[in-house]
């Protein structure tokens, strides 16, 4: 996307452009372009460069559109577009991400916290803080922040480009507040906090639990908080933490309720004990062995009324 022809560099990126000639995208020879005019509306970003690539308007190499650099920064346009400036760290994200990304849809713009900025693009996304830097956020991942309510959100600001998973299949970003992760399969869904963290401690979606199938979402009682994911679930409360539940113990716990029924909320991690698990609950212990399937064993300590009892 970068203009064709001529070289020179963003902060070390290269980039290459063509010189404007004739009659191009609406202006006569000698006559005033849509970068002209975006450019006469934002003085702030300087004058055009007076030598190297960009001096001069230029087509860009995909043919779609042309590009001018001044002190400040860069005017790119399409006729779908527009005619969008694109200046400082943004523009040095913008120029080593190369051409998927698309034209920009709208100049660099301050966020309503008063604290970021970001470009909008034909395919996605850059946003920048002091703190953070400048990364791109596209596709479902982009989609799903959005909806959720952009740097607004318990999320923040991204902390990373979307990236590939060690597995060659999943995709996510960063953000401060948590993480988006995607899969063709599950779809994007955030993880965030306590939940997270055990996830992280598990080996994120190398763990037997996978990738995330939900967003974390409130339980009925308005006190947890849980992610299912394609191989169990970690539940959450202020009083229990957060615990992982997977297998059979988990399907015998969903069985009898989940934490709406007798057994409550995990109070410890599912562990392997010889050839089974177990899991401790508020209300008792989920066993699994081969042999036995799965039962409900209810701590005799907590008072001759409690005993084992198999279900």
């Amino acid at each position: 996307m970068f203009a064709e022809g001529a070289t020179g560099t963003v902060a070390g990126v290269c980039l290459h452009a063509a010189p404007m000639s004739g009659t191009e995208h609406g202006r006569e020879s000698g006559g005033m372009s849509e970068i002209d005019d975006r450019r006469n509306e934002i003085p702030w970003i300087g004058n055009p460069k007076d030598e190297g690539a960009g001096s001069e308007e230029m087509a860009t190499a995909d043919g779609r559109g042309r590009v001018r650099d001044f002190d400040h920064g860069s005017i790119y346009w399409t006729p779908e577009t527009g005619a969008h400036e694109v200046h400082g760290d943004i523009r040095v994200k913008f120029a080593q991400l190369g051409d998927w990304i698309g034209y920009p849809t709208t100049d660099e713009t301050g966020c309503p916290d008063g604290v970021g900025r970001f470009n909008h693009f034909e395919n996605g996304s850059i946003y920048w803080t002091p703190d953070t830097g400048a990364w791109e956020v596209h596709g479902a991942i982009r989609e799903l922040w959005a909806q959720i309510g952009w740097e607004r959100s318990h999320l923040g600001y991204p902390v990373t480009d979307e990236s590939s998973c060690p597995d060659g299949l999943g995709r996510f970003n960063h953000f401060q507040g948590g993480s988006i992760y995607w899969t063709p399969d599950t779809g994007a869904h955030e993880v965030h906090g306590a939940i997270r963290e055990r996830w992280s401690q598990l080996g994120w979606e190398r763990s037997h639990l996978g990738y995330p199938v939900t967003s974390e979402t409130a339980c009925p009682d308005g006190v947890g908080r849980f992610n299912h994911y394609q191989g169990g679930s970690i539940y959450w409360t202020p009083d229990t933490g957060a615990h992982d539940v997977f297998g059979p113990v988990r399907d015998h716990w969903e069985k009898l309720g989940w934490e709406r029924g007798r057994l409550r909320y995990p109070i410890a991690d599912q562990r392997t004990v010889g050839d089974g698990f177990d899991c401790r609950f508020q209300g008792g212990v989920v066993v699994w062995t081969p042999s036995g399937g799965a039962r409900v064993q209810v701590p005799i300590d907590e008072g001759p009324e409690h005993k084992p009892v198999d279900e």
